[in-house]
């Protein structure tokens, strides 16, 4: 219920800014939507990162997440037409700033949706959607530490809808509630 109101009066807001009389008195109210955008920023029913691990492994140390991911039927129409969608990790961990991301896409000539990580040769296949998003359910991504490190740290997802085709971009803009993905932090102790 909360969502509705908030996006009627962000709607109102913007026919107010187009009323306007001059471009100068425009401005306030386009840095004040901008800003209004930016607030709510976490779907926790569409993104939730439910567990968060790190493990040595044979490079240093890794980070396992279980997680849950409901992607949105705007999300999942721009997959079945081509369009790949990019799941940023941010990481923080050891006073490093780290970044991962998973990149979501739909092969049509092999009939198949891909999921693969950001500068890794391995793509995984998957014959539905449904499989694809299961995948997504437990995630490894390397956090390029030295296995001895002992530090805790948190990590955030969202989609970036900066990766989206420039087309896309306006409208995830003006309908955030059909193109955010962003989870609440999810935070780790010191193994």
């Amino acid at each position: 219920m909360a969502m509705a109101s908030t996006t009627r009066r962000w709607k109102k807001l913007a026919v107010e800014l187009f009323r306007a009389p001059s471009p100068k008195s425009r401005v306030p109210t386009l840095l004040f939507l901008l800003a209004l955008t930016a607030c709510n920023t976490s779907t926790p029913q569409r993104a939730q990162l439910l567990r968060a691990d790190v493990f040595p492994n044979n490079d240093g140390l890794q980070l396992e997440l279980t997680q849950e991911l409901r992607l949105t039927e705007r999300m999942k129409q721009a997959l079945a037409h081509g369009i790949p969608l990019r799941l940023r990790y941010r990481i923080s961990a050891c006073g490093a700033q780290i970044e991962h991301a998973l990149w979501l896409r739909y092969a049509p000539l092999d009939a198949r949706y891909e999921l693969q990580r950001e500068g890794d040769a391995e793509v995984r296949g998957f014959a539905r959607l449904a499989g694809l998003v299961a995948a997504l359910d437990r995630v490894r991504l390397p956090l390029d530490l030295p296995p001895q490190a002992r530090c805790g740290g948190y990590v955030r997802l969202d989609l970036d809808q900066a990766a989206l085709p420039t087309p896309l971009r306006l409208p995830a803009l003006m309908k955030p509630e059909d193109w955010r993905l962003q989870s609440p932090v999810r935070v780790w102790a010191p193994p």
